[in-house]
């Protein structure tokens, strides 16, 4: 059989070594793909987008965008705090007590006793802290699992909660600068609210300090191999009780966010956020064996849990339903995520964290 001749060069290509560069290009397109850690997340999204586009009209509305990102900011402050602390390999389920108890602490000192608004929100992430410190110390120097740990200090301070005010919400009806810019203020004439900035800011941050700095690559190796990285120097107690404190803060926050937003701190709000905090981490991408996930794959997950939120109130469909569809999403993928690591394998990719 005749080679190709190189245009130029007078080089004879044989057709099987361009056949064999083809067959490579692919493999290393291929590569590239599954190396997409939030690649099972953006796809799922797609098809949830467009499902709940072709039943509803209105969902491709302004109205509807900041109905999802509304849920988003709510899912994704505390997701991604809960994917941070995954990552180094533990579990915090005391979020969903923290996000309900540090609003209505700053409301209780703010609104019923007269404090400064600024220090009461001080004083309200001061408190969240607390709770990530004892959450981390109790766990690196008990040695008990966290999930134990978080497990039953978010029953603890579920009860604070309730005795704090003796069930009952405590409500807002002025108006504050500081309410305005934790959420309740809208971009203009879209609906949409301020509060989608914080957790644009908080995704920005945490991304970087996850994929740039020392402390990122710490956080990761603590998750993969804690003896190894002890061996190699890596202060694990440390990052692990920071990583500990981080998700208590943000969880507090979410909360103080949502009662910027709505003008009203309750003590059952968000009794099943620690759960769907785990969704967002795994369908985002994480491991719960710890040293992998994604962010920007947590951020794309709370988005995708808003659409579906919205996409059932607009299509007609009980929001009772929502949880089921949790259940399923995060089942879906898992199995996505397996089958892109098998399928990634055979192309020899590594996933990136």
């Amino acid at each position: 059989m005749e080679g190709v001749t190189s245009q130029g060069t007078g080089a004879v290509t044989e057709p099987g070594a361009t056949r064999s560069v083809g067959r490579s290009s692919l493999v290393s397109m291929l590569a590239r793909v599954f190396a997409v850690q939030e690649l099972g997340v953006l796809a799922a999204g797609l098809v949830i987008g467009s499902v709940f586009a072709f039943l509803s009209p209105e969902f491709l509305t302004m109205a509807s965008a900041g109905s999802i990102l509304a849920s988003a900011v709510q899912f994704g402050i505390v997701g991604v705090g809960v994917t941070v602390l995954m990552i180094a390999g533990e579990f915090d389920l005391s979020v969903a007590s923290v996000y309900s108890l540090c609003p209505l602490v700053m409301a209780w000192l703010w609104i019923d006793h007269g404090v400064n608004v600024f220090l009461s929100l001080t004083l309200a992430l001061a408190l969240a802290a607390s709770i990530g410190a004892i959450n981390g110390l109790a766990t690196l120097l008990l040695n008990i699992p966290s999930f134990i740990i978080t497990l039953a200090t978010g029953l603890f301070w579920a009860g604070v909660s309730l005795n704090l005010t003796g069930g009952y919400p405590i409500s807002y009806f002025g108006t504050s600068p500081v309410m305005s810019w934790l959420g309740a203020a809208e971009m203009g004439s879209s609906k949409i609210s301020v509060s989608i900035f914080w957790l644009v800011a908080i995704v920005v941050i945490l991304a970087s300090v996850l994929r740039m700095t020392a402390t990122g690559n710490w956080v990761f190796a603590c998750g993969g191999d804690g003896r190894a990285a002890r061996a190699m120097g890596v202060p694990v107690a440390v990052v692990k009780l920071g990583c500990f404190i981080l998700s208590s803060v943000l969880a507090a926050f979410t909360g103080i966010v949502q009662f910027g937003s709505f003008g009203s701190a309750t003590p059952t709000q968000g009794s099943d956020l620690a759960l769907t905090a785990l969704v967002v981490a795994v369908v985002g991408g994480g491991s719960l064996m710890g040293g992998r996930g994604s962010i920007v794959g947590a951020l794309l997950a709370a988005i995708v849990l808003g659409m579906s939120y919205t996409g059932l109130v607009l299509s007609g469909v009980s929001t009772t339903w929502f949880q089921s569809f949790v259940g399923f999403l995060l089942l879906f993928a898992v199995i996505m995520n397996l089958r892109m690591e098998r399928l990634g394998a055979r192309f020899g990719v590594i996933r990136k964290s």
